[in-house]
């Protein structure tokens, strides 16, 4: 099995620079803030979402307009200071994914129908399947830490908080935390623990 997540890392970077080399180009002058690769409660998808404060402010203003949020006067003054955000850190309202690049979501489709082909075989009892996603984890923050080594997210990598989300899962907060602590320094991960969203 370790041999399968070895084999996942080396392709999560291949995908990831695939990717970032095409959302380089289309966020040209824009700010990226954070990256993330978010999986589903099962660990048989893999998807990259990136973020630019751009974007963000653009999104943010929709949800107010659209969404008719009533907010309260200290809800939007966090908001007006950018202490508190409506899509900050939702990667599923972000602006760039590897689905706007043809190339980058053909590896992305291969990751996950690895990874879901992976989970048919195995006959995962309690501990085997707690240690899969122990072993999923570890896989994808390793890409992570190699991609971030690499400045696959450009110039200011250093400066662009990266970290794992899981969709439609009561873990979702842990992992996104345990992730951020480990892939950023603590000037980066501070914010985002003590984060508030609208």
């Amino acid at each position: 099995m370790e041999e399968f997540y070895n084999d996942l890392t080396l392709k999560i970077q291949q995908a990831v620079k695939k990717v970032m080399s095409k959302i380089l180009q289309k966020t040209g002058d824009e700010t990226i803030y954070a990256a993330a690769l978010v999986t589903d409660s099962d660990c048989t998808t893999l998807f990259l979402a990136v973020n630019t404060y751009e974007y963000l402010e653009k999104r943010d203003l929709e949800y107010l307009q659209l969404m008719d949020f009533h907010l309260s006067e200290e809800e939007q003054r966090q908001l007006n200071e950018g202490t508190a955000s409506l899509t900050k850190w939702l990667p599923d309202e972000w602006g760039y994914a590897d689905s706007d690049d043809d190339d980058g979501s053909e590896l992305f489709n291969e990751i996950s129908r690895l990874l879901y082909e992976h989970d048919e075989e195995e006959d995962f009892d309690d501990d085997a399947y707690e240690e899969n996603q122990e072993l999923f984890f570890a896989a994808v923050t390793s890409a992570f830490q190699k991609l971030k080594e690499e400045k696959a997210f450009g110039e200011r990598t250093e400066e662009i908080l990266c970290f794992i989300s899981i969709s439609d899962d009561d873990r979702a907060e842990e992992i996104e935390n345990e992730s951020a602590r480990q892939l950023n320094s603590p000037q980066l991960y501070e914010p985002f623990f003590n984060r508030c969203i609208l």
